[in-house]
């Protein structure tokens, strides 16, 4: 019953995304727009090299291990489209961003080929799939996102990357501001606030990347998924499905939850 919520949900989100979102769109006749399968739910750019592919099923693999450890098993079954130019991926509207998914729809850009990013995005997948629609609207996106940072593991956006934005004293969200960004539209606000899409123009200058905003949300989570652990995620969704709020559901779930 889970999974049609997502049925339900992807108009709603497209309405409030855009154009970008209705090019994403296309993911769903990838055939149509040029895409090729190289293995069941995996669409790659037509030319991407063997070395590549390999490297992409095996990331696949990878991730779902991620997945069945954080969520205890994977309930959604994303397909993965993989762009190997930028072209590409500007096509299914995905300009700028390393990943992104669209339902159940994961779209990777040349960058994010590597299980960390399949992981992040299907990690919202998840989340959304194991929600019902009132649930996931009550959901705020720091969360979804911090759960996705902390299972992803990313490199860009580690405790690492957390200490160098404190040590050179780089503008990040304190954690109250982190937990006031409810909304997809208010999450957008603020990469574009802590310039988080500023990272191309970094890149094209040799300088190092900027991920406050991620970094912050997987800082946020990491002590409460770490203490938590599957048990008191899966304790949180279930709360959530129940007609809980968030923030009472966050705050008392259980603290250590029984293996």
């Amino acid at each position: 019953m889970r999974h049609r919520s997502q049925l339900i949900l992807w108009p709603l989100i497209l309405l409030l995304g855009g154009c970008s979102l209705l090019q994403g769109g296309k993911l769903y006749a990838p055939e149509s727009f040029g895409l090729v399968p190289i293995a069941s739910k995996i669409y790659v750019e037509p030319g991407t090299d063997e070395a590549t592919q390999t490297q992409l099923r095996e990331a696949v693999v990878r991730a779902e291990v991620a997945i069945r450890s954080a969520y205890g098993s994977a309930q959604a079954h994303p397909i993965i489209h993989a762009c190997v130019t930028e072209q590409c991926l500007a096509s299914f509207g995905g300009r700028g961003v390393i990943a992104k998914v669209y339902g159940n729809r994961i779209l990777l850009s040349p960058r994010g080929l590597n299980w960390h990013f399949i992981a992040h995005e299907w990690s919202h997948a998840e989340m959304s799939t194991r929600l019902s629609i009132a649930a996931w609207l009550r959901m705020p996106q720091w969360f979804d996102e911090g759960v996705a940072v902390a299972i992803s593991e990313a490199p860009e956006h580690s405790e690492q990357h957390w200490k160098f934005l404190v040590a050179h004293d780089i503008a990040r969200p304190t954690s109250d501001e982190l937990r006031a960004l409810q909304t997809l539209r208010q999450w957008l606000d603020a990469v574009r606030r802590y310039s988080d899409d500023k990272n191309a123009e970094r890149r094209a200058r040799g300088e190092t990347e900027i991920h406050s905003l991620y970094a912050a949300a997987g800082h946020e989570l990491r002590p409460w998924l770490a203490s938590r652990g599957t048990p008191g995620l899966l304790a949180l969704i279930d709360r959530l499905n129940s007609g809980e709020t968030f923030e009472a559901t966050y705050q008392t779930t259980c603290n250590p939850c029984p293996q």
